[in-house]
């Protein structure tokens, strides 16, 4: 009765699994994968275009130094007529016709300062931007690594599902022959026969996790098809024995995040020198030169007239309702905030690194350990086997021994792509490739 339930659900995801298996992934190495993802990623593409926002507000910034230049024309025509006294009809008296030309220059020749603390604002915003990229970089390289990675382990637990697969019909097998020989009970059957059919489940899902998977990493590199990642066993040699010591040093001066908290302290600082300019006077020069004249057809063409001005300013402004306070108030603020995140994203990293490092030393514990409960659940299900078609075990210490084998294989893979992953937040912390 159990088993006729079981069938029309193994055939329906039998059948979903089928439609999946039928669109064929595109297959990438994790250098490939590192690549387009750089290449295609929205935070990066943000980052790229933040840092050529800030390389021109650098050259805004330097533009401040040099003069404005702006040049203007204008030209108009105009007639009039009179009423002859003598014949009283209309007489032109000829058209006028007047133009300009103008050329001016304004050059601030002093700003407090505040055109050099804007260039440092500018350098730093741009130190900041590219500290910024940096830091999505390393993440995004994370995030990929990661999908990467699972989608590895999918695959080799789609190989697991399948060994369980094929040791549960080897068992059901068995056990119908001894049935039929008469040598085991129908309980016995209907176990192997559940068994079986969970073996089944296990399989469809496994693969539906890896379709999954692929897709997961098809959106990090950008692909509009599933992406199937390409196995390398490079990737799984072990690290030797850690410096941590020389790793948090290294971390702490080249970390992106501590790069980003420093270059935010550095642009906050700029923007406070930029704020006390305005607690001192604007010297500005202006000068200007214009040509004109008038052409009559009476009077015939006149020659260009042109005059010209020079001028310098000062202004200081004396009081504005407190808003040179509340700027300096704030820039000095934004200081003070920007020290304590540059604090504690020194903290953090620390604490994280701490984390990262304990995660690897853990996962390649458990590699070795779960190697030792793989090849040992091996041979107690080879041993069990053979004491049930002896007669002298149960199918349930069978079926008991199969299951710790295939959680034992899960486990192994699990392990395997743990030590992957926290090799690869190790590296997003100290900022290079270990």
């Amino acid at each position: 009765m159990m088993t006729r339930r079981l069938l029309p659900t193994v055939a329906v995801l039998g059948l979903a699994a089928s439609t999946l298996a039928a669109q064929e992934p595109r297959r990438v190495t994790l250098d490939e994968a590192l690549r387009l993802a750089a290449q295609n990623s929205p935070t990066m593409v943000t980052a790229r275009q933040d840092i050529r926002v800030a390389q021109w507000g650098q050259r805004t910034a330097l533009g401040a130094f040099l003069p404005s230049l702006s040049t203007s024309a204008s030209g108009s025509t105009s007639g009039a007529q009179r009423i002859d006294a003598t014949t009283g009809r209309p007489v032109n008296t000829g058209s006028l016709i007047n133009e300009s030309y103008g050329l001016s220059a304004n050059l601030d020749l002093f700003t407090g300062f505040r055109r050099g603390a804007n260039r440092r604002v500018a350098q730093a915003t741009l130190s900041l931007r590219e500290a910024s990229r940096l830091r999505q970089e390393y993440a995004v390289a994370l995030s990929t690594k990661q999908a990467f990675f699972t989608a590895l382990a999918t695959t080799e637990l789609v190989a697991v599902a399948e060994t369980r697969l094929r040791r549960a019909g080897e068992q059901l097998n068995l056990v119908s022959e001894k049935l039929r020989l008469g040598a085991t009970t129908r309980s016995d059957s209907l176990r192997s026969r559940v068994e079986y059919g969970n073996a089944q489940l296990t399989l469809i899902q496994a693969r539906a996790n890896e379709r999954n998977a692929q897709a997961t990493l098809a959106r990090a590199i950008g692909s509009d098809v599933l992406v199937a990642p390409v196995p390398d066993t490079t990737l799984e040699i072990r690290l030797g024995p850690l410096d941590t010591a020389l790793l948090r040093r290294e971390a702490l001066a080249a970390a992106p995040t501590v790069q980003e908290a420093q270059a935010s302290v550095v642009s906050t600082r700029a923007g406070l020198a930029a704020t006390r300019a305005a607690y001192l006077p604007t010297i500005s020069s202006s000068g200007s030169m214009s040509w004109a004249r008038a052409d009559s057809v009476l009077w015939g063409p006149k020659p260009l007239t042109n005059s010209w001005n020079v001028r310098i300013s000062v202004s200081y402004p004396l009081f504005n309702g407190f808003q040179r306070e509340s700027n300096l108030a704030t820039a000095d603020a934004n200081v003070t905030s920007a020290d304590a995140r540059l604090r504690d994203a020194r903290l953090f990293l620390d604490a994280n690194l701490t984390q990262a490092l304990a995660g690897l030393e853990a996962a390649a514990a458990k590699i070795d350990i779960a190697r030792v409960s793989v090849a040992a659940a091996e041979e107690d299900l080879r041993m069990q086997r053979e004491r049930y078609r002896l007669g002298t075990s149960t199918i349930i210490e069978v079926l008991t021994t199969q299951v710790s084998l295939d959680q034992a294989q899960v486990d192994l893979v699990s392990a395997r792509y743990d030590y992957l992953v926290a090799r690869a937040q190790l590296e997003a912390y100290v900022g290079h490739s270990l």
